[in-house]
């Protein structure tokens, strides 16, 4: 049972294909060009997963017109898809969490807060504690999703992969709801990030001991 767990928790095996830039590539040419491809294939299936989900999610909390059967069923089937498709695969984007929020989203709302005034918040319904929050927000996702920067594919645990499979999902249920404090759907999403963050830093400080008990013997 101790070893099934310690399995669990354990980083996921991944693809040995590496297709990240590097600046000093010795590859041949077609190599390169091939891992191109895969990038920019990866890109857009990516893309493609993710538009679907939110558009599943989006027909499935519309209660503005009564849904027909099939189209709550086809919706959840695409759902469930995406969830296992971001599920497995999330050893491939998790990288791009951090990368996302910290570029466009960061930038952005100190932008706001430096040179905002009074109307434009009221145009945009957002106040200044709002923004405060935001940032706040962004800031400790990228704090708890930092460790997955530098090699890739990146090392996830089975907790990692739910967390951000979850992180994913809840961030866009909290798009499609009216923004109210606590933002209930965005802590959801931080606190799944920070249990996946906590057993990464229990399995790094075990791993530790281990690498010293060797040392010792």
């Amino acid at each position: 049972m101790h070893a099934w767990l310690r399995r669990l928790i354990e980083p996921a095996k991944t693809s040995p294909a590496d297709d990240s830039f590097r600046w000093n590539d010795k590859r041949s040419k077609r190599e390169q060009a091939l891992s191109g491809v895969r990038i920019v294939g990866g890109l857009i299936a990516g893309l493609l997963v993710v538009t679907i989900a939110f558009g599943s999610l989006t027909v499935l909390s519309d209660n503005q017109q009564p849904q027909s059967g099939r189209s709550i069923l086809l919706s959840s089937t695409a759902l469930v898809a995406t969830a296992l498709i971001m599920f497995f695969t999330a050893h491939r984007w998790a990288p791009f969490v951090t990368g996302f929020v910290f570029g466009p989203v960061i930038p952005k709302v100190l932008g706001i807060l430096a040179v905002g005034n009074d109307s434009y918040y009221s145009a945009h319904s957002i106040t200044q504690t709002d923004m405060v929050e935001l940032l706040v927000y962004a800031l400790a996702v990228v704090a708890l999703t930092f460790r997955f920067l530098g090699k890739r594919p990146a090392m996830t645990t089975i907790f990692d992969r739910i967390a951000l499979t979850s992180f994913v999902f809840v961030t866009f249920r909290q798009v499609l709801v009216p923004y109210r404090f606590p933002p209930w759907w965005m802590l959801a999403g931080l606190a799944a990030l920070f249990v996946a963050w906590c057993a990464s830093r229990r399995l790094g400080a075990e791993t530790t001991r281990k690498r010293q008990r060797l040392k010792r013997s």
